[in-house]
């Protein structure tokens, strides 16, 4: 990740040159910026809008800045892009991050709270806040280093909204169309709870909004079928849908030769 920086105010200001913060650039680009708060940069305005795609491995290397800063300072984006956006409210990280509309408003909310800080930790990230932030199965959102597999996490509806989200999904042989509770989303699939039975193999078009801005509608097949449950794989994702459900999940670290299902 090739960064810019400047000083404004007293306040660091780094700008992301780059389209993208994931997997590929996430560590470097939070060692850049470690390196400017070891020499002393404890308040920071990050500027993403030149960045077009983040996934979790991107949004661990912004958490780790927080962690880094811990109680000496804070951290303020700007720039979040609209995907971007829908991203931090799905992971709840919009709760923790500070966010600005632009540079000028970035760098006086700053300095407006830079006081408070020299006294107290408040607005701080700590590991309990950093606990709100697991995955469903219980991983961290985090980088993931060279050399370690990866896989896609299963988002819970409940890590996107408090309701259920409905679907429906219809049968492309019997032409029968059922409503489902979609318990779970990944790149690779959904896991659905619906009371109409389906069998192993059949092949149907699940349609169905996730948070408030994204709608999908792609050709599954039912691979697994357990007490009302339905596995179901996408047999050809569109690229959008492909695009979003990455950057929503991104990768979450596993250890070297382990393997998970």
């Amino acid at each position: 990740m090739k960064i810019q920086t400047e000083i404004t105010k007293g306040i660091l200001v780094i700008t992301c040159v780059d389209s993208r913060l994931d997997a590929a650039v996430a560590q470097p680009f939070f060692q850049a910026i470690q390196n400017h708060i070891n020499k002393g940069h404890h308040h920071l305005v990050i500027d993403l809008s030149n960045v077009k795609f983040v996934d979790s491995t991107g949004l661990g290397a912004l958490v780790r800045c927080l962690k880094e800063l811990g109680s000496q300072g804070q951290l303020v984006l700007y720039g979040v892009g609209e995907l971007a956006h829908s991203l931090l409210q799905m992971t709840r990280l919009d709760k923790i991050f500070s966010q600005a509309n632009g540079k000028n408003e970035a760098i006086d909310l700053l300095l407006f709270n830079k006081k408070r800080f020299a006294t107290k930790a408040e607005g701080s990230f700590t590991e309990d806040r950093l606990a709100t932030l697991k995955m469903d199965s219980g991983d961290e959102i985090q980088e993931v280093a060279s050399g370690e597999r990866r896989r896609h996490q299963r988002i819970s509806h409940k890590q996107i909204i408090d309701e259920d989200i409905i679907v429906y999904c219809t049968n492309t042989r019997t032409g029968k169309r059922a409503t489902a509770i979609m318990l779970n989303i990944s790149p690779g699939g959904l896991l659905l709870a619906s009371p109409t039975k389906f069998t192993v193999g059949d092949i149907c078009i699940v349609q169905g909004t996730v948070g408030k801005n994204f709608k999908f509608k792609e050709q599954v097949v039912v691979r697994q079928v357990f007490q009302g449950k339905y596995g179901l794989e996408f047999m050809k994702a569109t690229p959008e849908t492909t695009q979003f459900l990455n950057q929503l999940t991104g990768s979450v670290i596993m250890g070297k030769g382990q393997s998970r299902n």
